[in-house]
């Protein structure tokens, strides 16, 4: 008999799992631009968390994004952030992790309410989409939701078989009943947008303690800042995935990771930081209560990594309009594929193609001259191997080929009876001489008066004042005031020009959209409330108020002293307001009882400019000098230095019935520390009278 072996060979396929990815949804309640004073409990809360991936809803503007992205790097550039796309209401906004993370595309799906936003990311090799929403709020409107699911459902249904995403956000669910969330998981003829909960935790979830540890609103007992009250009693923010996620492949759900995170399970219809909190410190408590009314929500993820040659294409790619006759750069980035790539042109209408480039190196931008000539219509930019074709990839919307932009003066772009620019929306070449900068922007202006200035939003400009510049950009209102933003290019024709004169105006007359953007001065104006709140003062000159704002220059005022004031003029929250830009801006003058009594100090000091003291003199009769005082304030409006009357050396003066006074100022604050160099105002007070002189120390 002859015996047959049979070896069996067992092959063990190892699957390379990276370190995990952590994944945050947080509605970050109307974050925008005005709200810096919450970015030191957002910087606690994404220190803790120490998330890789933020998606954030209720962003406001473009700068809350920044502001929010500035704090997660504290300092460095691990993380970079989406482009801000400003839908209809409140907007989503993408921050992620450079080192785990390569940024694809995004695109956003439209609903009545607000858009949903998706971002195409690569992770080790895997393209994984990603979903940040917020759903319609309040009960009552189970309908509405059910229309955005289903919008977000019907577009995921067009994905290639086996995609694999994310959905999040503040989804307002009241019970897992709901039609908006049975649709979400719902098994359908087309299953390739069924998506399943993260959380096990599903049932009635409004007001019932079972469910406390998985309440993500409200972080407070009683409302503030804009924000919902009575504690956390319901369950808003979730993370939800393509159905079976965990399959072997691509991104893979580590169980019973989603936290809703800062909750204890111990605050039902409470304040998270009421009493002691029990998973977080007090300081992070503390930030969770006073950064937002939700809770931040997270799970971690583990991908595996992939080696299958990809293209994603990221720009165009969201219905971009470009101009016959200009330069665009062509963006996509690729995964496991290194070798020349080909861009072609494809017409929307007749999806032919033209070959723009048939071999370039794939090393993620192609510029294309569009040629004056090129065809009006909608075109989408595939890319694909120079070789075999494989892979390939197209802009996931059509972007249109426009006429080129017209010129138009800021006059042009301004002026309008009816309220809104009547250019709103329009791309346009304007021309002008900048007169103000800021963090999130600059002033332009073409000449004096009304209607010639506008404001130009740049995040991080590195403009300067008095460069004269050429500019293409798109008229926007932003909360009604009509500005310059999505720049296309400007070009800096000239620098250190004189600025156009600024229109003195009386303070009433400041309040009006035709100088909205203007260089303006008013005059001997008193201030009349010195903390408005976030740094703004009033004044009048007798015709009116005026806010004095410190988007650029912070001043501190003294209720009932009187001013001269430059600025550019800004509207914002509802009110028109001066906006200095630097010490010289701001001069205090004479009051007006001063000027009425005609009294005369002769106040002045000696030597000026001096260093490192010097000598104020004035006259008084005795009866005047008994209650007079002098303060030094620096060019902020600070107190310096108050000098006691004590300190006053008298001198009568023959025949007049005065007395010459004098007392000498050391340099030194309130501290006994020396000031440093600069102008400073000394102020005379006697009785109901005031005067004030200029010195300068130099060192």
């Amino acid at each position: 008999m002859k015996k047959i072996m049979v070896g069996l060979i067992i092959f063990t396929l190892t699957l390379s799992v990276t370190a995990s990815v952590r994944v945050i949804t947080y509605n970050v309640l109307n974050f925008g631009g005005n709200d810096e004073d919450r970015l030191p409990f957002f910087e606690t809360i994404f220190n803790d968390v120490d998330a890789d991936l933020f998606l954030l809803q209720e962003i406001e503007d473009g700068i809350g994004g920044e502001l929010l992205l500035s704090v997660i790097n504290n300092g460095t550039n691990d993380f970079s952030g989406a482009r801000y796309l400003n839908g209809p209401d409140t907007n989503n906004f993408l921050i992620y992790r450079n080192s785990l993370i390569t940024f694809g595309s995004q695109d956003t799906i439209a609903t009545d309410l607000r858009d949903i936003s998706e971002f195409e990311l690569i992770i080790d090799g895997n393209l994984i989409r990603f979903y940040s929403c917020h759903l319609k709020a309040s009960e009552g409107y189970e309908n509405e939701r059910l229309e955005e699911v289903t919008k977000l459902r019907n577009h995921l249904s067009q994905l290639n078989e086996g995609s694999e995403f994310i959905i999040v956000g503040d989804m307002n669910f009241y019970t897992s009943s709901e039609l908006a969330y049975q649709k979400f998981i719902a098994d359908e003829g087309n299953n390739i947008g069924r998506a399943e909960d993260l959380s096990d935790q599903v049932g009635e979830w409004h007001n019932n303690s079972n469910y406390t540890e998985v309440h993500t609103q409200s972080t407070r007992s009683t409302q503030f800042g804009g924000g919902a009250s009575g504690g956390l009693d319901d369950r808003f923010d979730f993370i939800f995935s393509s159905y079976q996620l965990n399959n072997g492949a691509g991104i893979e759900y580590i169980d019973e990771t989603i936290t809703s995170f800062g909750n204890d399970g111990e605050h039902f219809n409470m304040s998270i930081n009421d009493g002691t909190n029990s998973v977080v410190s007090p300081e992070v408590a503390d930030a969770l209560y006073e950064a937002s009314d939700h809770l931040p929500v997270f799970a971690d993820f583990n991908t595996i990594i992939s080696s299958e040659p990809m293209i994603v294409v990221r720009i165009p790619n969201i219905e971009e309009e470009w101009q016959q006759g200009t330069e665009h750069i062509i963006e996509w980035v690729s995964s496991s594929f290194n070798d020349n790539v080909k861009i072609e042109l494809q017409d929307e209408t007749s999806e032919e193609r033209e070959v723009l480039a048939a071999s370039t190196e794939n090393d993620g931008e192609w510029t294309w001259d569009i040629p004056l000539e090129q065809l009006l219509g909608d075109y989408k930019i595939v890319i694909s191997d120079a070789v075999d074709g494989n892979p390939i990839d197209e802009s996931n919307n059509p972007f249109h080929i426009i006429e080129p932009t017209t010129d138009y003066t800021i006059y042009e772009i301004q002026y309008s009876t009816t309220g809104p620019s009547p250019l709103e929306g329009v791309q346009v070449i304007t021309y002008g001489i900048v007169t103000a900068v800021g963090d999130y922007g600059f002033f332009l202006q073409d000449g004096t008066g009304a209607w010639n200035g506008i404001f130009v939003y740049e995040y991080g400009t590195t403009i300067s004042q008095g460069d004269e510049i050429d500019i293409t950009a798109t008229v926007a209102e932003y909360y009604d005031k009509t500005e310059l933003a999505d720049i296309e290019e400007y070009i800096v024709l000239t620098s250190g020009n004189l600025l156009p004169e600024a229109i003195s105006l009386s303070t009433i007359n400041v309040n009006q959209e035709d100088y909205e953007g203007v260089l303006v001065q008013v005059n001997n104006a008193e201030c009349i409330d010195d903390s408005l709140g976030n740094g703004e003062w009033l004044v009048d000159d007798g015709s009116g108020e005026i806010i004095i704002g410190d988007l650029m220059y912070a001043f501190v005022p003294e209720i009932g002293e009187f001013y001269d004031i430059i600025g550019v003029v800004d509207y914002s929250y509802s009110s028109f307001k001066i906006e200095p830009r630097y010490s010289n801006d701001i001069n205090i003058t004479s009051s007006v009882q001063e000027s009425i009594v005609n009294i005369d100090f002769d106040l002045y000091n000696y030597p000026n400019p001096f260093n490192p003291s010097t000598t104020i003199f004035f006259e008084l009769t005795a009866k005047n000098a008994k209650n007079a005082k002098i303060t030094i304030y620096n060019l902020k409006g600070q107190k310096v230095k108050n000098l006691s009357p004590s300190l006053c050396h008298p001198e009568f003066i023959e025949g007049q019935g005065e007395t010459q006074y004098s007392v000498t100022w050391n340099g030194h604050d309130n501290n006994d520390q020396p000031v440093s160099s600069g102008i400073y105002f000394y102020k005379l007070i006697s009785g109901d009278f005031k005067h004030t002189k200029k010195m300068l120390l130099l060192k």
